[in-house]
């Protein structure tokens, strides 16, 4: 079994090594494009390639429009790569897996080819900025935020079929498989300094300008707006206990009678 992650990144340079190292304990193969980075994202990515040319695979850098079907197209360049019951990972840079992905994949059952990630999603609070301001900078990952709120999901992981169609307007794979019911559990720091996350409001705001519908929080035009109050959100103890909001989980196994279907569909191999 091998896992292949796609990393789409712009304008990550703060966290692209810290992540692209933890990543590489798990992943085997990471093929990174760059969205028309404005900063050193691509060149932290190309000098980390050059040490290993062999797992980490520099794929494009251009200013395309953002949408979800360029992981598509990273898949369709590397998918000779893979190999029947290998894994694909959307491998965002601003995720850290708290379950450690090969360990939880090597326990999915076969009949099932979908992983979905129960999000802990770190907020910056008063007492970042406090910190931030009392330093002049964060350091990674030292300064990374310490409070959260799980209460999303999405799917993370999928199994290598040859017949897979994945075309420029999905964000997925056309038929991509069965879910398992157990979700893997993911941290998330899309907020993490001013300055980023400044940066980041005014790069999903330029994606909205250009056509891309999906980023709600590109409204706010200030990095204070998404400033939290640490009293609304829980504290990571750094025990790996989390408290998370299942109740608000979006769904994420489909009704028995769809899930049977697909499961036959699937096992029959007249799904791809």
């Amino acid at each position: 079994m091998k896992i292949h992650g796609i990393c789409l990144a712009k304008n990550e340079g703060d966290i692209m090594e810290h992540s692209l190292r933890d990543k590489l304990t798990w992943c085997d193969f990471i093929y990174l494009y760059d969205n028309g980075s404005s900063d050193d994202t691509w060149a932290i990515g190309q000098r980390l390639a050059a040490e290993q040319p062999e797992r980490i695979f520099p794929f494009r850098s251009e200013d395309n429009a953002f949408r979800d079907g360029l992981r598509g197209d990273v898949f369709n360049h590397y998918r000779k790569n893979a190999r029947r019951g290998d894994w694909w990972c959307r491998a965002d840079v601003d995720e850290f897996y708290v379950d450690n992905p090969r360990d939880f994949l090597a326990t999915v059952p076969s009949r099932h080819q979908v992983v979905w990630a129960a999000h802990i999603q770190y907020l910056f609070t008063e007492i970042d900025l406090a910190r931030y301001e009392q330093a002049g900078s964060m350091a990674i990952p030292g300064d990374l935020p310490r409070h959260y709120v799980a209460n999303y999901s999405e799917p993370r992981f999928f199994r290598h079929r040859d017949r897979l169609v994945w075309d420029q307007r999905g964000s997925w794979p056309v038929h991509m498989g069965v879910a398992t019911p157990r979700r893997i559990r993911v941290r998330h720091y899309q907020f993490r300094s001013p300055s980023q996350i400044e940066r980041r409001l005014a790069t999903r705001r330029e994606a909205t300008a250009r056509g891309y519908e999906h980023f709600p929080h590109s409204q706010a035009v200030d990095w204070r707006e998404k400033i939290d109050r640490s009293a609304d959100l829980h504290l990571d103890t750094g025990t790996g206990a989390f408290v998370i909001d299942e109740a608000a989980m979006p769904r994420h196994m489909d009704p028995p009678l769809q899930r049977t279907v697909k499961l036959a569909l699937h096992g029959l191999g007249i799904w791809p």
